[in-house]
């Protein structure tokens, strides 16, 4: 019976092994998921800040050409730094998340074939101080798959 003995040892090793992988699949995609929305956001706020320089340069146009403007350039003004810093805040984020999780996004421009394609780089660095990312304020929308 020695040799069903040594199968059942196999599979349990086995099933030790596949259920460490699912548990590191399921790890890695959370963090990737979260750099994405990370990315997701930071993208949709500078698409915001993009469009309140263009209105603050509309407003500056025809203020030059002598018109008139029912722009009110305090709360545009409010609006471009609550989006700047939020901006800020999203690109520590991202660096932080990409810090600690080991992922890295990179394109990969080496080769110019008639596709494009990125890459997911693990580094193998165990420096995880981040001094400069104490009291920073990061905001994240929760979507509602997020319990799945």
């Amino acid at each position: 019976m020695g040799f069903f003995d040594s199968l059942d040892g196999n599979l349990d090793d086995l099933l030790g092994n596949l259920n460490y992988i699912k548990k590191k699949i399921v790890t890695e995609s959370q963090e990737i998921k979260k750099a994405a929305r990370l990315r997701y956001e930071l993208l949709n706020e500078e698409r915001k800040l993009s469009e309140a320089f263009e209105k603050l340069g509309r407003h500056q146009y025809h203020a030059l050409k002598g018109e008139g403007s029912d722009l009110d350039l305090s709360e545009t003004l409010q609006e471009i730094e609550r989006l700047e810093s939020r901006i800020s805040s999203l690109k520590m984020g991202l660096d932080l998340s990409e810090k600690t999780s080991g992922i890295n996004f990179a394109e990969d421009n080496a080769s110019q074939d008639a596709y494009e394609s990125s890459s997911i780089f693990v580094r193998d660095e165990e420096d995880i101080s981040h001094e400069e990312d104490q009291g920073s304020i990061i905001f994240i929308e929760e979507d509602e798959d997020e319990n799945r």
